[in-house]
């Protein structure tokens, strides 16, 4: 059984009172963890998780981490998030980056004006992750990495996608050196040969209420006449898809 203490740390990391700690959970996603070296302060296990499709040596690596604790299925149940679960989870301690350490490289820098939804913050990384973004900026108050939700979502992005949060991103915005794209519903969409000019910067505002940010060139994606505005997620991977220098 669990002491009082790991308990009590495991709701104040899901609650966002530990800075840089997040709680993941599932088989893939914490032996995927362990596998990349991921900075590992709590693993805990129970034998729910023998009946995973993993790898044998990915198994073995969770099992026989050194901080892997085994505990019973029903005292999993009463730490995991939802009413089901893999028979692991693990608290991670996330790297800590620097605004300028989003800015390195050749990637798109993908700048967040308040999104809130943690799935939709870590979709958008995946997509950043996956068409080589230089890494994100997002406005602090807003969704951030530190979410169990955020991470299932990213699918990990969040071990090696520099991710930083801006206290005021207007100015931080203005006093970097690449050309500045606002995505925008109501703006004129981007043409076949966009973007011209790169790497840039992505804005993309919250959701329902986009960005009040007065910056950059306001551009949308082409859609049918009368159709729904897009997910800010849906949004991303499509403009991020374009900036990927390997695209069709």
């Amino acid at each position: 059984m669990l002491s009082a203490a790991v308990r009590s740390h495991l709701r104040d990391v899901r609650r966002g009172r530990v800075t840089g700690r997040v709680v993941v959970e599932g088989a893939r996603l914490v032996a995927e963890a362990v596998a990349a070296g991921a900075a590992v302060e709590i693993l805990i296990w129970s034998p729910r998780l023998l009946g995973r499709p993993l790898p044998p040596g990915r198994l073995q690596a969770v099992t026989e981490h050194a901080l892997a604790r085994e505990i019973s299925d029903a005292e999993m149940e009463r730490l995991q998030s939802g009413p089901s679960h893999q028979g692991v989870l693990a608290v991670l301690t996330l790297p800590a980056f620097r605004p300028e350490d989003c800015l390195r490289g050749d990637g798109w820098l993908v700048a967040l004006d308040g999104v809130q939804d943690p799935l939709n913050f870590g979709a958008i990384a995946r997509s950043a992750r996956a068409f080589g973004a230089s890494g994100i900026w997002y406005r602090s108050g807003g969704a951030g990495p530190c979410s169990t939700r955020a991470y299932r979502a990213s699918a990990g992005a969040f071990l090696d996608l520099p991710v930083a949060a801006v206290d005021d991103l207007g100015p931080a915005l203005r006093a970097q050196p690449r050309p500045i794209w606002v995505a925008a519903a109501d703006a004129s969409p981007l043409t076949a040969g966009w973007p011209e000019e790169g790497p840039g910067v992505l804005v993309l505002g919250s959701e329902g209420q986009g960005t009040g940010l007065s910056l950059g060139r306001r551009i949308a994606i082409p859609m049918r006449p009368g159709s729904e505005s897009l997910n800010v997620a849906q949004a991303a991977a499509i403009f991020l898809s374009r900036t990927y220098p390997g695209r069709l």
